[in-house]
């Protein structure tokens, strides 16, 4: 893994969930850590149904093995937010590579 490459600022934020004291729950996003990766647009889709379009835009990181395990304990669900774009992106798949280093993640943001 170059680290020359990491150059994109990512924010790791967890979703938490806490009572809403009227016996429901609440979902809220709490940045847990930044770490930093390689970004690489991937491409998108856009589609509508029942009158609603909806925009689909994909994104693969880069990062080192060790950062993203160390920012992502216990495998909580988690979605990142890249520094400079609007919104959050959801985790599709992650895969972990032993021989070079790297963890490979691939987000999704919907809109």
């Amino acid at each position: 893994m170059n680290p020359g490459k990491l150059n994109t600022r990512i924010e790791i934020k967890h979703i938490t969930r806490t009572s809403d004291g009227y016996g429901g729950w609440t979902n809220t996003l709490t940045t847990y850590d930044t770490i930093w990766a390689n970004l690489k647009e991937k491409g998108g889709d856009r589609s509508s149904e029942f009158g609603v379009r909806n925009t689909k835009t994909q994104v693969q990181l880069y990062v080192r093995t060790r950062t993203i395990n160390e920012a992502t304990p216990n495998n909580i669900s988690f979605v990142f937010k890249i520094a400079g774009f609007d919104g959050d992106y959801r985790v599709d798949d992650i895969f972990q590579s032993d021989y070079k280093h790297f963890t490979k993640i691939i987000g999704i943001k919907i809109e």
